[in-house]
């Protein structure tokens, strides 16, 4: 028989909660705060008494605090509203090998749709490398766009182990160089490296896996500083180990010194580039609705006699934009391929130059001739108040007024509550017409004022392009930094995590202030506000090129005595980090669980969670198995993991199994390693009241299904083998919790003997 809930009454005796039951199986298995001290206490001592080691009672020997509730959000939902701010970026997943720094065992790491392995070649994070998979290779060439150096490049790789390819930046230089190695070593060998200074590949330690080929980025200044004698020492090593190197950058000013190792990148046609890249997006699609089925040529179609030809398309493409400008156009094409009058719109919103113009329009209010002008007073006040929607998107009309006021100066410090609503003319001059047409005015009596203001769909580009204008033209970015971490104290959670992605989208314009300014954040006493710091650090990490500069910050964080900063960094994973650094999110939340602050958090049961659904509980469960034999903080968050673990349920059509029984019979996971966490979160008092509680709903689940059931009892035996306490707490609960809940279920009968079986 089976049921969707288990009401299991309040217990009386040494696993009872005193405020009674606080979450039924198909919770998400968190404590949920109400008041008081910090969120996420567990159970507590069952006769309600503090802890001696923490008389106040704050859960934390480094620093007890009254919090405020904090806002529950998912990873999924915070990379998907980051996206849009940072250009589509995202974390996504594949398949990985890590070694090295921080490195615990294999698993999945990927920004986007890069495969990183990870080598700290050094000891000191200076070096690092990416393997790509050969699928994405192979999808790299099928949209890349040939040019006359790629002969030229190959040639050379065929005489010489280590080629300088110059080229100016977002000119498709590196792409170009990933394939010439790939074309050298094959399609699964291509690996991109990352240094400091190329001088530091010459000071490793352990060397790089041979026979492959790695791309090295360098910056400008890198690039001049780069000497003849390390080009020696490199092209030697290279020539050892029998792989290439290829060092990307722009070696304009010095072709003579570098003669004979030089390659002058030459960009392709924009209009190939193009071509090439909508092509490879809409392979194996129908874009001409065919009548009589699709041979691919409405595809040609598309991309030659409707968007090539377009009249805005091909003055964009004549003014021959740099291949990385030319991408996102395409991507954003290619999610709607949108046709005659809806391709004019579409352009219109989407190309990178217009969008620039557009926003700086938008900006530019104090010019009273112009379409978005107002008076010279409230220039000062619109401006601010159109960066706000960019930045505050999805919240209410009066919050945006609220905000943009403190940001031109006009608002009284200190002040928290909302202005007057903004009347329809009103509201229109401060947006001016151009933003009012890329805007919605939603009408909403939840939120402060009645109205929200959101950007419309095909829209989101001007978001991220109106805070680069401000950031150049407008504003100092102390001051809009500035102004970004006030909001993020704010105490609303929306307009705190809107605000923390500004923050992090700045970080691409100066990591030195963004990490001066998340450093500050993650120090705060409140939670919620620490919980935006976290986000701050996804965004920056949602950016690869500032990946090693947060992974750099983090593993100094989770190392370091400040208690606040270890929690935002198990706040970071929870909220999608655990996605890239699986590996480094386990030896990184151990640190933090160490703390005693953590007694009252849920963030390193979240992060740990995070791992888990992302495919690592293979590597997780005997993780946390091997948590079970260290220090006490550290043992209770291994069981209260496996309290929430428990109420997960397999996918349909699987749904009648609990999640880790399933990985259990697919033999995912060892049934021994499932039983000791079973044992330590049944026996320990701060978490045994909700985990016999999920264990007695399984057996309700369990019971009809003969399979499950099967599966049940062979854990319960690995559970209550030499464990003799256990065994008898198991006995108590079947006689006296279970059989009055479930007086028909058959299953108990089977646990029973089980329990028999042992004593004998």
């Amino acid at each position: 028989m089976t049921a969707p809930h288990f009401p299991y009454p309040h217990v009386v005796g040494d696993d009872a909660d005193p405020d009674g039951p606080r979450n039924a199986p198909g919770d998400d298995g968190y404590d949920r705060p109400t008041e008081g001290p910090a969120a996420g206490a567990d159970e507590g001592p069952p006769d309600g008494r503090t802890d001696p080691a923490d008389p106040a009672g704050t859960g934390s020997s480094e620093g007890g605090e009254a919090d405020e509730p904090e806002e529950p959000l998912d990873s999924a939902d915070v990379i998907r509203g980051l996206a849009d701010l940072l250009g589509g970026a995202t974390i996504g997943l594949g398949d990985v090998r890590v070694r090295g720094q921080n490195a615990t065992g294999h698993g999945a790491v990927a920004i986007g749709t890069v495969n990183v392995t990870t080598a700290g070649t050094d000891g000191t994070g200076r070096i690092w490398y990416e393997s790509l998979s050969g699928n994405e290779v192979g999808e790299l060439a099928q949209g890349y766009a040939p040019t006359s150096s790629d002969q030229q490049l190959d040639r050379h790789l065929k005489r010489r182990h280590l080629v300088c390819l110059s080229g100016p930046s977002a000119s498709g230089r590196f792409t170009s160089a990933v394939l010439a190695t790939a074309r050298r070593h094959g399609l699964d060998r291509a690996c991109v490296l990352g240094a400091e200074q190329p001088a530091d590949l010459l000071g490793s330690s352990e060397r790089l896996p041979a026979g492959r080929g790695y791309v090295l980025r360098l910056a400008d200044s890198a690039a001049n500083a780069v000497d003849g004698f390390t080009l020696v020492a490199l092209a030697a090593r290279a020539e050892a180990t029998g792989m290439t190197l290829i060092l990307v950058g722009d070696f304009s000013r010095r072709g003579q010194d570098l003669a004979g190792h030089l390659v002058e990148h030459r960009v392709p046609p924009a209009v190939e580039v193009f071509r090439a890249r909508l092509r490879q997006q809409l392979a194996g699609l129908c874009v001409g609705w065919c009548p009589d089925g699709c041979d691919g040529t409405c595809v040609e179609r598309y991309v030659d006699d409707e968007c090539v030809t377009h009249p805005l398309l091909s003055a964009y493409l004549a003014g021959e934009p740099r291949p990385g400008e030319v991408v996102p156009v395409v991507e954003l094409i290619a999610r709607t391929v949108p046709h005659g009058p809806a391709l004019t719109e579409r352009l219109e919103q989407l190309l990178p130059r217009q969008l620039r113009e557009r926003a700086t329009q938008i900006l530019d209010a104090g010019q009273p001739d112009g379409p978005d002008g107002v008076d010279a007073w409230a220039a000062d006040r619109a401006r601010a108040f159109r960066l706000t929607c960019a930045v505050l998107a999805g919240q209410p009309v009066a919050e945006i007024d609220q905000a943009a006021r403190r940001l031109a100066g006009t608002d009284l410090t200190g002040t928290t509550s909302v202005g007057p609503r903004l009347h329809g003319p009103e509201l229109d001059t401060l947006l001016g017409s151009t933003l009012r047409q890329a805007v919605v005015v939603v009408g909403d009596e939840r939120a402060a004022g009645g109205r929200r203001i959101e950007f419309g769909a095909g829209s989101e580009q001007l978001r991220s392009t109106l805070l680069e204008v401000a950031w150049t033209d407008w504003w100092l970015p102390g001051q809009l930094l500035g102004w970004l971490a006030d909001l993020v104290r704010s105490d609303v959670p929306g307009i705190r995590q809107a605000a923390a992605g500004a923050i992090g989208w700045s970080a691409g314009r100066d990591v030195r202030a963004a990490l001066e300014t998340v450093g500050d954040l993650a120090r705060e006493r409140r939670a919620g506000v620490r919980q935006a710091a976290a986000i701050v650090l996804v965004a920056m990490a949602m950016q690869p090129g500032l990946r090693q500069r947060v992974r750099t910050e983090l593993d100094q964080w989770a190392a370091g005595p400040a208690a606040h900063l270890r929690d935002t960094v198990a706040r970071a994973y929870g909220l999608g980090l655990a996605r890239l650094w699986p590996d480094a999110a386990l030896v990184q939340l151990r640190l933090v669980a160490q703390a005693r602050m953590q007694r009252r958090n849920n963030s390193v049961v979240r992060g740990l969670v995070e791992v888990y659904r992302d495919g690592h509980a293979a590597t997780l469960v005997p993780e946390l198995v091997d948590w079970t034999s260290d220090d006490p903080e550290v043992r209770l968050h291994a069981a209260r993991t496996l309290r929430v673990l428990a109420d997960r349920w397999a996918e349909p059509p699987r749904e009648h199994w609990p999640e880790l029984l399933d990985l259990v019979r697919r033999r995912i996971v060892s049934p021994g390693d499932v039983a000791a966490l079973w044992a330590v979160a049944l026996g320990m008092p701060q978490t045994a009241y909700r985990s016999w509680r999920t264990l007695g709903f399984w057996l309700n689940r369990a019971d009809g299904n003969p399979e499950v059931a099967a599966h049940c009892v062979a854990l319960l035996r690995h559970v209550i083998a030499g464990r003799p306490p256990l065994r008898h707490r198991l006995d108590h609960q079947v006689r006296h919790v279970w059989r009055p809940i479930m007086p028909r279920n058959e299953l108990l009968d089977a646990v029973h003997a089980l329990i028999d079986e042992d004593l004998s």
